[in-house]
């Protein structure tokens, strides 16, 4: 645990060196914590801690509890001044004020509305306590399914379905256990028969078998 929460240290600190007004995840999750937010961290730092390496993200990412939410945005409005709202509906981002045209996102929030989110954020999240830090994360199967989501959907852009399969693929293969149970659940909030096939992405990855998604 205390090399996975290095990973994430390490995450932030790679990301300093990639955008000057990186955001450090733990310090946003003290935020919640002392507030008592419902929140999970997601995206590329979540990844960091369950692959064991650390990787720059010009972002952090959280599902927050939906009665939570309107809490949660105030909080970072006050806490993180430095950056311009942007709602975008289902989710707000706080973005870089610096004048650059890409990759301006530091801060996502995101509802809880849809099933996977919610069911996460209330039941398939774990907390991590080591020394000062406390950080809510993704169940591997979660974060497994997270991803499987990402991988398949339309919206993501095609330039990012080959980085969301890379990391489907590190997720799996980073871990020997899994519940598939858990896993079947939780693929079927994606879409119906969801379940089976992301059990069976599970067990072909870890097999070393060919997957397209």
């Amino acid at each position: 645990m205390q090399q996975q929460l290095e990973n994430l240290k390490e995450s932030y600190k790679l990301s300093s060196q990639q955008v000057e007004d990186a955001v450090n995840p733990l310090e946003v999750a003290a935020l919640f914590e002392e507030n008592q937010v419902s929140y999970v961290l997601i995206g590329g730092h979540m990844l960091s801690y369950y692959t064991g390496t650390a990787r720059a993200t010009v972002d952090v990412d959280f599902i927050i509890g939906g009665s939570d939410f309107e809490r949660a945005s105030t909080m970072i409005d006050k806490a993180y001044n430095q950056f311009k709202q942007n709602d975008k509906i289902y989710h707000i981002t706080y973005d870089t004020k610096k004048n650059i045209n890409t990759d301006r996102e530091r801060i996502d929030l995101i509802k809880d509305g849809f099933p996977l989110f919610g069911k996460i954020v209330r039941q398939y999240c774990i907390t991590i306590r080591k020394n000062k830090h406390v950080i809510k994360i993704p169940t591997i199967e979660a974060a497994i399914a997270l991803k499987f989501a990402a991988s398949i959907s339309p919206n993501r852009g095609d330039q990012n379905k080959p980085i969301d399969n890379a990391d489907l693929m590190r997720l799996i293969i980073s871990t020997n256990k899994f519940n598939d149970k858990v896993l079947m659940e939780l693929g079927e909030l994606i879409y119906t028969t969801g379940g089976k096939e992301l059990v069976k992405t599970v067990v072909d990855i870890k097999a070393g078998a060919q997957v397209n998604l």
